[in-house]
């Protein structure tokens, strides 16, 4: 555990060093809409989390698993180009969009200590959002549809007859969330919150046979449409971007819930990590406030 915080420290080390060179200089339009040729608000976050989690997988057992969840994740958040066709005369003013991708990994132990998994985990996402802006755009609210892809993996160390299982799942989902900026004498902040939560998808589970201890007969492979009703996933975002002269720095907790089932089995993930990262770009104007 020490050697991991050791090398979380030397890596965001070099993130701040990284993070100073690449602040644009660009001061953006006074009317607040973009022309050709100039840049716009960007911002990109690469950030490390470490947290803990509770699974349920009652293909192994009705206990649950506990254990740590690490990963490295990244995301950005842009205004649509308002120099193209459809975003002339400013039509685009307050449409954004955001992508986001993240890689985990993780070591559960069940509650009889019996047995315990290693689970690997893969999130993408990309969606669109209007934004809501007052007091001087320092209180804003943003809402829109998002798109999302998951593949997560486990491994079983033992008392399995299938070491290795996985699911995939690709979901429409609603998006939302606001955000608060607030200023210090040579610093200034924003808080942000951000809620998914899916409504129509896809969902692939592989064959699961008998189970070791005969819990269950085995189920076959299933492609199916998934909704409330098969299938729930709520992420929830809270983050503190902290602007300093060179350096926008994040700090934050992410949590992540998904519950479904096939015939009589049912999977959980409820993990919630403390979320440190870095921003870049995060001004056209250097040193512009959140």
């Amino acid at each position: 555990m020490n050697r991991c915080v050791g090398i979380l420290l030397m890596m965001f080390c070099a993130m701040g060093v990284c993070a100073e060179s690449e602040q644009a200089t660009v001061a953006p339009a006074e009317s607040g809409i973009a022309v050709p040729g100039e840049s716009v608000e960007h911002t990109y976050v690469l950030k490390a989390k470490v947290g803990g989690g509770y699974q349920l997988d009652t293909y192994l057992s009705p206990l649950g698993y506990k254990g740590l969840q690490f990963g490295l994740g990244s995301e950005w958040w842009q205004p649509f180009r308002q120099d193209t066709k459809l975003g002339k005369a400013g039509k685009l003013a307050n449409w954004e969009h955001v992508g986001r991708a993240d890689i985990g990994m993780a070591r559960y132990i069940s509650s009889a200590g019996s047995n315990m998994f290693w689970g690997f985990q893969i999130e993408a996402g990309w969606g669109v959002y209007y934004r809501w802006k007052w007091i001087e755009d320092r209180l804003q609210v943003f809402a829109g549809p998002y798109l999302e892809g998951c593949f997560a993996a486990r491994y079983h160390a033992n008392n399995v007859n299938k070491p290795l299982s996985f699911d995939v799942a690709i979901d429409a989902m609603a998006m939302g969330g606001l955000s608060w900026s607030f200023y210090g004498k040579k610093t200034s902040y924003r808080l942000q919150y951000t809620v998914r939560t899916n409504l129509i998808g896809f969902d692939y589970l592989p064959e699961y046979g008998e189970s070791y201890y005969e819990i269950t007969e085995g189920v076959p492979a299933v492609a199916r449409c998934s909704g409330h009703w098969n299938h729930h996933t709520v992420e929830h975002d809270l983050s503190l971007d902290m602007q300093f002269p060179h350096t926008t720095w994040r700090i934050g907790a992410e949590h992540y819930f998904v519950y479904y089932n096939t015939k009589y089995m049912h999977f959980m993930r409820n993990q919630i990590c403390l979320v440190v990262g870095c921003c870049w770009k995060y001004k056209t104007r250097a040193n512009a406030r959140l």
